[in-house]
């Protein structure tokens, strides 16, 4: 069926609008990343995005809903990447790790800026996270769990896998934002966090490996198992 031209003009005010709510996201993003929270302020924003301060207002209203949208949508952007299988299942690998980690390791390096920063100001982004809705790390604690019970001895006692995934993404975003204090700190050059990032993925899937018993092979984890861990 043919769109007459006031369904034509919503839906072009629609993506438009959409367009507009992306770009100031975006905006917001790099500039809380790069500076802090504290210090960015709604019209800093509007500049960056190329929009008016009313605007900005008006989509989002206040710095700590932007963080809780940039926040949910990194969620959602990193749960979308596996294909679930026809049965609901979700194939998870150490391959599968070693791919996220490649492909997104400047785009995690912001979130995590942004994480960090929102603590130390005080924003408590933990708060900002729908219990009903599943993370990255979850989804880790459910690999581990899925592991676990595939390789593990059950006269051998298991490490927590939530806990693990607690510990394996501390890590993670300490890398990440404190990379080259952290190279320093044991006698390294600061660039080697770049230079040597493939290890560091070897290092991280090598501690899920070990806290899943040793094993290192694909595991089906249901969505409903992710929402439970």
């Amino acid at each position: 069926m043919n769109q007459t031209k006031d369904e034509a003009a919503m839906d072009k005010r629609l993506r438009d609008a959409e367009q507009t709510r992306t770009d100031i996201l975006e905006a917001a993003r790099s500039l809380f990343a790069t500076r802090g929270i504290a210090s960015v302020s709604i019209r800093d924003i509007a500049a960056e995005a190329g929009v008016s301060h009313g605007l900005v207002q008006q989509y989002f209203g206040t710095r700590e809903k932007m963080v809780a949208d940039i926040i949910k949508h990194e969620i959602d952007r990193v749960m979308a990447a596996p294909s679930p299988a026809p049965d609901g299942a979700i194939a998870v690998d150490p391959e599968d790790i070693r791919r996220k980690m490649q492909a997104g390791k400047e785009f995690f390096r912001g979130f995590a800026s942004i994480i960090m920063r929102a603590e130390l100001d005080g924003i408590e982004p933990e708060k900002m996270l729908d219990p009903s809705v599943p993370t990255p790390a979850m989804q880790m604690a459910s690999v581990i769990t899925g592991m676990q019970e595939q390789s593990r001895p059950h006269d051998r006692p298991a490490l927590d896998p939530k806990l693990v995934s607690a510990y394996i993404n501390a890590t993670l975003f300490g890398f990440a934002t404190l990379a080259p204090w952290l190279m320093t700190s044991v006698g390294l050059s600061p660039d080697e966090y770049e230079k040597r990032y493939d290890e560091i993925i070897d290092i991280t899937i090598a501690l899920i490996g070990l806290a899943g018993g040793g094993a290192e092979k694909k595991v089906n984890i249901r969505k409903k198992q992710i929402r439970d861990s």
